[in-house]
């Protein structure tokens, strides 16, 4: 069973894919064009980017989801113009570095998640041939224990704190990782970390309601087959 939840959050992860996981609508919740707007200034590398509107912006946020979704191929080439009609790159060396890195793991989860797939997939034919059935209390608790032990880190620990070790764990040592909104375009249109919160958290909820629907198709074929 915990491939198959697994495989809901993975299927939740491509879902969100085509549609840039969202940041059209956290883009106007988090009041990130504000954020721009007051950083994209005072930043000491690149300037111009609070001169672009909500459309461009997102079309840059697509084209660093589009880039780390095909290995990093594209990043370097990330361009916007400011109202000076001055070409510039938008993203420095080691935000491209950075955003590499991102791309390595995309391309491990990527693997990871068809794993899970084809291993729910098995598993479900072995349990609807078994007539194994479906203690639907028995996963709500599950479910219901995971959801209070994450909440409970976040809240004891910080969803910031808890964002910053992951990419410690993660990520070479060695590579810069964090990054100022001063320093970084990169970080400052994507307002990090508030919008991977957000991100994070409907790719959850999603993944748990598939899974939910997983289990109920689930009961329904073990029932006809009785």
């Amino acid at each position: 069973m915990l491939a198959a939840l697994l495989a809901a959050l993975f299927v939740s992860w491509l879902a969100h894919r085509p549609f840039d996981y969202g940041y059209g609508f956290w883009y106007d919740q988090m009041a990130i064009g504000e954020h721009i707007d007051r950083y994209g200034p005072r930043n000491r590398y690149i300037r111009g980017l609070e001169d672009l509107d909500r459309a461009e912006h997102l079309q840059l946020f697509g084209g660093i989801v589009d880039a780390v979704h095909q290995q990093g191929d594209g990043l370097e080439a990330l361009e916007f113009t400011d109202d000076k009609r001055r070409t510039k790159r938008l993203l420095r060396t080691p935000e491209v570095v950075h955003l590499q890195d991102v791309a390595n793991l995309i391309v491990v989860l990527t693997w990871v998640g068809w794993l899970a797939v084809a291993i729910a997939v098995v598993g479900t034919g072995l349990l609807v041939r078994a007539r194994v059935q479906i203690r639907w209390a028995q996963q709500g608790a599950i479910l219901a224990g995971l959801a209070v032990v994450i909440a409970g880190l976040l809240l004891i620990v910080g969803p910031t704190a808890v964002f910053y070790q992951l990419h410690i764990w993660v990520f070479p040592e060695e590579h810069q990782w964090f990054f100022y909104y001063q320093d970084s375009l990169m970080s400052t249109m994507m307002k990090a970390p508030d919008l991977f919160g957000g991100i994070g958290a409907t790719i959850g909820v999603v993944g748990v309601a598939l899974y939910a629907v997983y289990l109920f198709v689930l009961s329904r074929a073990q029932r006809s087959t009785d």
